[in-house]
C-alpha cells in the first residue's frame, strides 16, 4: 500500500506542475497582450486522513486555484482617469480645430479684414466723390462677408462632422454591450474562464472611455452596466443607445428599454461622447452664436448711418448690408426708421415677436413658445425735436422704434443662421452714402461727414458692449484659453493613466524574469516528480526480483 502513494504522490506533482508549466507558458506568450492580467497557480496538499504516531501522511499535491492577480481597485482607478483622458484628447482635437477656423496667426487673419472694411470707408472720406474708393469699399465689404460666411459655415459643418463621429461612438457602445451580454454568459456557464473575464474587462474599458459607465459583478459573475443609474446590460438584457437631436438641434441621447424611452444625454459625464455633446452644443454653438451677434450688431449700426446719408445719385434711406430680419408693420404706423441690436445671442433671440403699443402700454408676446409667453420690456423713451424715440430691451434684444401710432401691432424675427447671410445690399457705388447732405441739390456739396461717422464706428461699441475688433479678438482669445487649458488637463490625465497602469502593472502585468523562474522552479518540481515515480518503479522491480 505505502509503494502504490509514491505512484500516486508522484503522478500527482506531474499533474500540477504541468498545468503549472502550462500557465506560465501562457503568461509568457501574453507578455504584450493589452488588457491581459497575470495568472497565477495555487497549490495545496492531498492528505491521506490516516493518523499514525509519526503524524499524517500527506498523498501528494493539487491545484486548488489559478487565480488572475486582480485588483479590482486599481481596475476601476484606471477606467476612470482614462475616461477622463478619453475626454480631454477629443476636446483638444476640437478646440484645435476650432483653432484653425478662426486662424488669426495667417497672414489673412479676419481682424485685418475687417480693419481693411473700416479703413475703405476712411478712403471714402478722404475723397467722398472718388470711383476708385467706392468700388476698393465695395471689394472689402464682399470679402468680409465671404470671409464670415466662410468661417460660419466651416462652423456647421463642424457640428456636422461632431454628429456622425457621435453615431459612430455609438454604434461602437452597442457593439461593446453585445459583446460584454455575450461574454457574461460564457463566464456564468464556466465561471474559470480567466480569459474571458479579461476580454469583458478590455471591454468594459472601452465602453467607459465612451460613455462613461459605472458597473458591478451580481453573484452569478455578470457584469451589470449602468449609466447615470440607467441599466444598459442587465440581467441577461441589453439596451442599446440611439443617438439624435432635440427641437434645438441639440445631440440627444436615449436608451429604449421595454417601458420607456428615456433620454439620458444629462446622464454622460466622461468619456468621448460627453466631450463631443460640450463641443458640439456648447462650444462651438456658443461661437456660432458670437458670429451671428457680430454679424447683427455690425449691420444694424451701419445700415443705421447708411440710411441717414446720400450717395453721389442723392438716393438715401438705403442699407449697406442686407437686413438680417423680418418686419411686419400688422396694424398703426412706425416709421421707417427700427434699428434693433443683440447684447447676447440666446435660444430666445430667434423666437418670433409680436410687438404692440396702445399709446401707454407695450407689450411682447413670444410666439414661438407653447403656449405664447407674455414679457414685459424694459422701455426708455426720449424726444429729439418733434420726433419720439422709444427703446424695448427684452431677451437680451434691443429694439429703438421712432414715432409708433398708438394702435401699433407689428411681428419681427431675427434670422436664425445670421452670419450665414451676411450680404453686402449695394451694389452700385454711386449709392454709398458717404454725405451728410444731399448733392444733387440746389447748392448740395458732397460732403463726407457720413462716410467718417461710419469709418468711427470701429471705435465705438457697437457689438454688445465692445468695439468690433475688441469683440472679434476675444473670441480668438477665449479660443485659446480653451485650447491651453484643453492642454494641460490632458497631459494631466496623461500622467495619471500612466501611473495607474504603472501600478497595474506592478500587480497584474507579466514579469519576463519572474515567469523564467517560475519556469525553471516548475520545470524542475515536474522532474522530481518524475524522479519520485522512477525510483517507486524501481523499488517495485527489486521487490519482485526477490520474490523470484
Amino acid at each position: 500500500m505505502a509503494l502504490s502513494v509514491l505512484f500516486d504522490i508522484g503522478k500527482s506533482g506531474l499533474l500540477s506542475y504541468q498545468k503549472a508549466l502550462e500557465v506560465v507558458s501562457h503568461n509568457i506568450a501574453n507578455a504584450a497582450t493589452e488588457g491581459y492580467t497575470r495568472q497565477d497557480v495555487i497549490f495545496e496538499n492531498i492528505t491521506s486522513g490516516i493518523f499514525s504516531y509519526m503524524g499524517i501522511s500527506g498523498r501528494g499535491v493539487r491545484i486548488a486555484d489559478i487565480r488572475r492577480l486582480y485588483d479590482s481597485f486599481i481596475e476601476l482607478q484606471i477606467k476612470t482617469e482614462s475616461s477622463r483622458l478619453a475626454y480631454w484628447d477629443v476636446f483638444q482635437n476640437g478646440i484645435l480645430r476650432l483653432e484653425s477656423i478662426f486662424n488669426e496667426a495667417s497672414e489673412v487673419a479676419l481682424t485685418d479684414t475687417i480693419n481693411d472694411f473700416f479703413n475703405a470707408w476712411q478712403e471714402v472720406s478722404q475723397n467722398p466723390s472718388g470711383t476708385a474708393q467706392r468700388h476698393l469699399l465695395l471689394n472689402k465689404a464682399n470679402y468680409l462677408a465671404q470671409r464670415i460666411n466662410t468661417a460660419y459655415k466651416a462652423l456647421i459643418d463642424e457640428r456636422q462632422e461632431i454628429y456622425k463621429d457621435a453615431v459612430n461612438l455609438v454604434n461602437i457602445v452597442n457593439s461593446c454591450l453585445d459583446q460584454i451580454n455575450e461574454l457574461n454568459e460564457k463566464i456564468v456557464a464556466n465561471p474559470g474562464a480567466l480569459d474571458i473575464k479579461d476580454q469583458r474587462e478590455s471591454l468594459v474599458k472601452k465602453l467607459n472611455d465612451i460613455v462613461g459607465i459605472t458597473y458591478f459583478e451580481d453573484a452569478t459573475g455578470r457584469y451589470s452596466i449602468l449609466v447615470g443609474g440607467t441599466p444598459l446590460v442587465e440581467a441577461g438584457k441589453v439596451y442599446h443607445l440611439n443617438v439624435t437631436t432635440d427641437f434645438n438641434q441639440n445631440l440627444k441621447l436615449e436608451v429604449k428599454t421595454p417601458s420607456a424611452t428615456l433620454d439620458i444625454t444629462h446622464l454622460i459625464q466622461s468619456g468621448k461622447l460627453k466631450a463631443e455633446i460640450d463641443l458640439r452644443d456648447s462650444i462651438v454653438l456658443q461661437y456660432m452664436n458670437k458670429l451671428n451677434m457680430f454679424v447683427f450688431d455690425l449691420t444694424e449700426a451701419i445700415n443705421q448711418l447708411h440710411r441717414q446719408g446720400y450717395g453721389l445719385d442723392g438716393s438715401t434711406g438705403n442699407n449697406f448690408f442686407k437686413k438680417l430680419y423680418n418686419l411686419d408693420v400688422a396694424q398703426g404706423t412706425v416709421d421707417s426708421e427700427v434699428v434693433f441690436k443683440i447684447n447676447s445671442v440666446n435660444s430666445n433671440s430667434y423666437h418670433k415677436y409680436q410687438i404692440s403699443f396702445d399709446g401707454n402700454i407695450w407689450t411682447v408676446i413670444d410666439n414661438s413658445t407653447t403656449p405664447p409667453t407674455n414679457i414685459t420690456p424694459q422701455v426708455t423713451s426720449w424726444s429729439i425735436g418733434s420726433d419720439i424715440y422709444y427703446k424695448l430691451s427684452f431677451n437680451e434684444i434691443e429694439i429703438t422704434l421712432r414715432n409708433p401710432s398708438v394702435d401699433l401691432i407689428l411681428n419681427f424675427q431675427i434670422r436664425p443662421n445670421t452670419a450665414l447671410y451676411f450680404e453686402v445690399e449695394i451694389t452700385n457705388p454711386d449709392k454709398i452714402a458717404a454725405a451728410a447732405e444731399d448733392p444733387t441739390s440746389a447748392g448740395g456739396v458732397m460732403d463726407n461727414r457720413n462716410a467718417k461717422a461710419i469709418y468711427s464706428l470701429i471705435e465705438g461699441k457697437i457689438i454688445g458692449n465692445a468695439t468690433p475688433i475688441d469683440f472679434y479678438r476675444s473670441i480668438v482669445s477665449e479660443i485659446g484659453v480653451y485650447s491651453s487649458g484643453a492642454k494641460t488637463q490632458k497631459s494631466f490625465q496623461e500622467a495619471m493613466v500612466q501611473e495607474m497602469q504603472k501600478r497595474r502593472q506592478d500587480i497584474s502585468g507579466v514579469s519576463l524574469d519572474e515567469e523564467a523562474v517560475n519556469l525553471i522552479k516548475f520545470q524542475k518540481m515536474y522532474e522530481a516528480s518524475a524522479r519520485v515515480i522512477r525510483v517507486a518503479d524501481e523499488i517495485l522491480a527489486t521487490l519482485f526480483e526477490m520474490v523470484k
